[in-house]
C-alpha cells in the first residue's frame, strides 16, 4: 500500500525483491505498476490524488484530488495549477497515490506540462536538500528547473470608485496620487510600488489586489519546415507532372525537398532564389505541406584548442583510473578524493571514467566552478562524444537552458557539463558525478537556496548509488580531512604530465620596499625584470589580481573618508572606461566629483588598484603588447569569454610567467578559511606557470611573507598546510570539527535590526540552556554586526552555530526558526539561516 509522506501526500514504494523491504524505490506514473494501479483505482471509483510542492515560501507539501480529465497528465514531474488559500498557484508533483477514506481534497486546476520535467528518482533528493537546507521545497525544485518555465506570481491592482473620489482631492505632488493614476492606467500590470503602500492603500478600500500569473518564457524553438506529403514518389511526380516543371532549377528543387525528411524554410530561401515561390506552387498542388516543429537551440562555442586523445597514459593516471573504474562496475555508491596537482592528467581521467560510465549504460555530470570552465571543457568534451553532451549554466539563455533541460529529460544525452547547477540534471540514471576543483567557493550558492554544490553532490551519489569523484590540486580541507579519516578514499597523482617540473617560486616581501603599493606602483622591480624577460623571450605572461576596476577607492585626503555606497557598508570603486564609481554589491554607481561629500574640500584622490588600472599600466610600459582582461566587467556573455580563452591558447594575447600582484588580500577576509583560500590560490595560479620543458616562474608580493599559507604554497607542500591548518581549526573547534551554521537577520532601520538580533540570540541560548546534556554540544556566538554591516539597503547582524553532530544542530535551528516566526512578524527584521556558511561577510 502507498505511504503517507510530510504533508499530506504519499510515497508509491516499490522493491526489487518481494521477500526484502529494506531498498524502498520512488516508482513514477509512467512504470507498468502505477499504470496498473491507476486503471483499477478508476474501475473502483477511488479519488486518486497528487502530492504537490508548491512555488511559494511554504516548507509542507499539500495533496490534491485529481479529476479524471487529468489523470492521464498528472505525472511525477509536471507542473500543476492548484487552488491555494485565496489565490491559485503553480506547483511540481512530487508522489501519488489514492485518497484516505472520508477525505475530500481539492482538485488540481490543469496540468501545465505535456511530459514531466524531472524523473521521480531526483524526488527523494529534493527532498533532502530542501530539508538540511532549511528551505521551503517548492522553490528550490523551481530555483533548480530552467528559469523560464517558471510562471512567476505578482499582484496587481485595480482601483475602486472609492480610490477615484480620493484621486480627485489628493495633492498633486503627492507619491498616493501617483500610485493612484498608476493604477488607473496600468490595470492588471504588476505592480511599480512598494508592496507595503499597495497593502496600506487596499486596507484603506482604494484599490483591490489581485493575483497574477506570469507568462511561461521558455519553450520549445519552433521553425517552418517543408516536406513532401505523406505517399507520393518522386519519380512518379516528375513523369505525372513533367509540363509543370517550367523553372530551370524546379527539377533539383523536388529532389533536394524528397532527399530527407524536411527542410527548414528558411534554408531552402537560401539555396534557392525562387525558393518561396516554388514551395507555394507545390503546396497548392498537394504535394509539399509546412509543419511547424520544435529545433534544438545549440550553446555549444566550438573548440577551443585541438584535443587530441593520448595514445597512453602514464602510470600515475592508470592507477587512479583502474580504481575510479573499479568503484564504477561495481555499481555501488563511493566518494574519491582525486588529488592531483595541476598539469598531472586529472582531465583525462575524468573523460576515461566518463566514457566508461557511459558504456555501462549510465549517465554523468560533469561540474566545474565557473561558467569559462564549462566552456573549455564543453568543447574538449564534445570533440570526443559529440551529441551526447549536454550543457547546462546561468550563461545559456533560457531558451538554450530549456532545449538542454529537455534533452536531459528525455535520455538525449549522457553527460551534462555546467557549474553547480548542474547538479540538479534530471537523469534517470546517473552513475558518475565529477566535481572538479572542488575546493572552489563557487559551489557554494549564496542566494536562495544556500546549497554547497559539492557536498550535495556526495548525498545525490549516495541516493542513486552512483560514483562521485572529487578533483582539486588543492582539496579543501573539509575533503582531504575525509579522506584522511577514511569517508573518502584518496587518489593521488602528484606529477606533472612527463614529469614536467613546477614552477619555481619567489617570495617577495613588499615590507622591503621604500614605495610599495599604496603608493600606487602595483610591481615590485623584481616582477618588473621578470615581466620584461618573458616578453622579450616571446613567452605570455598572466598577471593575477583578485580586484575589479580601475583603483580601489577614492579618498579624502582631507578628512580620511572615503566615497561609500549609501546602500551597501562598502566604498565605491572607479571605473575608467565608463568613468564611474560603482558598488560590486547592489550596483549603484555616480559620477566621480572633486568634492569630499563629508568634509567638502575638493581632496578627493584614487588609492588602491584594479584589473582594469593594472591593464592600463601594462601598457603604458608594454605599448607593443597585446594585453587582455578577463573579469566580469571586461566578460560579458559565452561567446566573449570561449574568445578570450582561445585567443590565449593560439598566443594572440602576450600578457608563461605567473605574477600574483598582492597574496595579502585574501588573507585579510573576516573568515576562519582564510589561510586556506589564500593556499590555494597562490597554488593553483602558480600551476597554471610553465609549458613544455620551459619551467614556469612564479613571483609572489606580500607583507606576509612567513604566512604559513605562503610559505606551504611556495614549496609546493600541501600536507604542510593540511597539517598546520587541521591543528589550527582542531583547537577553535571550526569545521571539519564542527558544523556551523549562520543566522544572519536584516531590516531597513539599523537599530530595530540590532534590538531583535539581540533578543533572538537571548532566545537561542535560552534554548540551549534549557537541554542540560545536549546543550553542551552546541555553542552560540555572538550577535555581532555583520562585516559588511549594510548590504543594498539592509542593515545586517549574524550569530553563529557551532554543533558537533548535524542531527541536533538541524534540531537546533528548527527550534530557532519556530521563535523567530513569532517574534519577527511585524517588525521589518528578516531571518536568513545559512548552514555550513563559506561567506562571513
Amino acid at each position: 500500500m502507498p505511504k503517507r509522506g510530510r504533508g499530506g501526500g504519499w510515497r508509491e514504494l516499490a522493491y526489487t525483491d518481494p521477500k526484502d523491504r529494506s531498498a524502498p524505490v520512488l516508482v513514477s506514473w509512467g512504470s507498468a505498476l502505477l499504470k496498473k494501479e491507476r486503471v483499477s483505482a478508476l474501475q473502483r471509483k477511488e479519488t486518486f490524488c497528487v502530492n504537490v510542492a508548491v512555488a511559494l515560501p511554504v516548507r509542507n507539501t499539500f495533496h490534491y484530488a485529481v479529476p479524471k480529465r487529468l489523470l492521464p497528465a498528472a505525472n511525477i514531474g509536471c507542473r500543476v495549477k492548484i487552488p491555494f488559500r485565496t489565490r491559485t498557484v503553480t506547483g511540481y508533483i512530487l508522489e501519488t497515490g489514492p485518497a484516505e477514506p472520508h477525505e475530500s481534497p481539492k482538485e488540481i486546476l490543469d496540468v501545465l506540462d505535456p511530459e514531466p520535467l524531472f524523473h521521480a528518482n531526483i524526488v527523494p533528493f529534493y527532498q533532502w536538500m530542501a530539508e538540511y537546507y532549511l528551505f521551503p521545497i517548492g522553490r528550490l525544485i523551481q530555483s533548480a528547473l530552467p528559469g523560464g518555465l517558471n510562471v512567476t506570481a505578482f499582484k496587481a491592482a485595480r482601483i475602486t470608485s472609492k480610490g477615484l473620489e480620493i484621486l480627485r482631492v489628493l495633492p498633486g505632488d503627492s507619491d498616493e496620487r501617483h500610485a493612484l493614476l498608476w493604477v488607473e492606467k496600468n490595470p492588471g500590470k504588476r505592480i511599480a510600488f512598494p508592496l507595503q503602500k499597495a497593502y496600506a492603500y487596499e486596507r484603506k478600500g482604494w484599490i483591490v489586489l489581485e493575483d497574477r500569473a506570469g507568462k511561461r518564457r521558455a519553450r520549445p524553438l519552433m521553425r517552418k519546415f517543408v516536406r513532401p506529403r505523406e505517399g507520393i514518389v518522386l519519380e512518379a511526380l516528375l513523369e505525372d507532372k513533367a509540363q509543370m516543371l517550367r523553372a530551370k532549377n524546379e527539377k533539383a528543387f523536388l529532389e533536394t525537398l524528397f532527399s530527407g525528411d524536411g527542410m527548414l524554410l528558411k534554408e531552402i530561401t537560401r539555396r534557392f532564389s525562387n525558393g518561396p515561390y516554388l514551395v507555394r506552387k507545390w503546396q497548392k498542388e498537394g504535394v509539399l505541406e509546412i509543419t511547424n516543429s520544435p529545433v534544438l537551440r545549440d550553446p555549444s562555442g566550438g573548440i577551443l584548442f585541438p584535443f587530441s586523445t593520448p595514445e597512453t597514459l602514464y602510470h600515475q593516471q592508470e592507477h587512479v583510473l583502474n580504481a575510479i573504474q573499479d568503484r564504477l562496475r561495481k555499481g555501488a555508491f563511493a566518494t574519491c578524493l582525486l588529488h592531483g596537482v595541476t598539469g598531472s592528467g586529472k582531465t583525462e581521467v575524468y573523460y576515461q571514467a566518463i566514457e566508461e560510465t557511459l558504456q555501462l549504460g549510465r549517465q554523468a555530470i560533469l561540474m566545474v566552478p565557473e561558467i569559462a570552465l564549462a566552456i573549455y571543457m564543453e568543447g574538449l568534451f564534445r570533440a570526443r562524444l559529440g551529441n551526447q553532451v549536454a550543457v547546462f549554466h546561468s550563461g545559456l539563455s533560457e531558451g538554450e537552458r530549456y532545449d538542454q533541460w529537455m534533452r536531459m529529460v528525455r535520455g538525449e544525452v549522457d553527460l551534462v557539463i555546467g557549474a553547480r547547477s548542474a547538479l540538479f540534471a534530471p537523469f534517470s540514471n546517473l552513475g558518475l558525478i565529477i566535481a572538479d576543483e572542488e575546493h572552489d567557493l563557487s559551489y557554494k550558492q549564496e542566494e536562495g537556496p544556500r546549497y554547497q554544490a559539492r557536498d550535495a553532490a556526495v548525498v545525490r551519489g549516495k541516493m542513486e548509488k552512483a560514483v562521485v569523484l572529487l578533483g582539486s590540486g588543492t582539496p579543501s580541507v573539509q575533503s582531504f580531512y575525509n579522506a584522511h579519516v577514511g569517508r573518502y578514499t584518496l587518489l593521488s597523482m602528484p606529477d606533472r604530465i612527463e614529469k614536467r617540473p613546477l614552477p619555481e617560486v619567489e617570495v617577495i616581501d613588499m615590507k622591503g620596499l621604500p614605495d610599495g603599493l599604496e603608493t600606487g606602483d602595483l610591481m615590485s622591480p623584481s616582477l618588473k625584470a621578470a615581466l620584461d624577460g618573458t616578453l622579450h623571450e616571446g613567452h605570455q605572461a598572466m598577471l593575477f589580481l583578485n580586484r575589479r576596476g580601475f583603483n580601489r577607492v577614492y579618498l579624502c585626503r582631507s578628512c580620511g573618508e572615503s566615497v561609500r555606497c549609501p546602500n551597501c557598508d562598502v566604498a565605491l570603486i572607479y571605473h575608467l572606461r565608463e568613468n564611474r564609481l560603482a558598488c560590486h554589491y547592489c550596483g549603484f554607481q555616480i559620477r566621480p566629483q572633486a568634492a569630499c561629500p563629508q568634509c567638502g574640500r575638493e581632496s578627493l584622490r584614487a588609492y588602491g588598484f584594479g584589473t582594469e588600472r593594472l591593464a592600463q599600466i601594462l601598457k603604458e610600459i608594454y605599448p607593443d603588447s597585446r594585453i587582455a582582461r578577463m573579469d566580469r566587467d571586461s566578460i560579458r556573455g559565452k561567446e566573449r569569454t570561449f574568445q578570450l580563452l582561445q585567443k590565449f591558447g593560439n598566443h594572440e594575447i602576450d600578457i608563461l610567467l605567473v605574477g600574483v600582484i598582492a597574496a595579502d588580500f585574501s588573507l585579510g577576509f573576516p573568515d576562519f578559511r582564510a589561510a586556506e583560500r589564500t593556499f590555494q590560490i597562490l597554488s593553483q595560479v602558480a600551476g597554471r606557470a610553465g609549458r613544455g620543458d620551459h619551467r614556469g616562474r612564479v613571483i609572489v608580493q606580500t607583507f606576509n611573507p612567513d604566512h604559513y599559507a605562503i610559505t606551504s604554497s611556495k614549496n609546493h607542500d600541501y600536507t604542510a598546510f593540511f597539517e598546520r591548518e587541521r591543528e589550527l581549526r582542531a583547537q577553535l573547534g571550526y569545521p571539519p570539527f564542527s558544523y556551523m551554521a549562520c543566522l544572519r537577520l536584516q531590516g531597513n532601520l539599523k537599530q530595530k535590526t540590532a534590538d531583535m538580533t539581540g533578543r533572538l540570540a537571548l532566545e537561542m541560548n535560552r534554548i540551549v540552556k534549557g537541554w542540560p546534556k545536549r546543550g553542551k554540544e552546541i555553542q552560540v556566538l555572538g550577535p555581532v554586526e555583520a562585516p559588511l554591516s549594510k548590504l543594498r539597503g539592509k542593515y545586517r547582524w549574524q550569530i553563529f552555530v557551532k554543533s558537533k553532530g548535524t542531527i541536533l544542530r538541524h534540531y537546533f535551528l528548527k527550534e530557532v526558526e519556530g521563535i523567530s516566526t513569532r517574534l519577527l512578524k511585524g517588525t521589518g527584521v528578516q531571518l536568513i539561516i545559512d548552514v555550513d556558511p563559506y561567506q562571513m561577510l
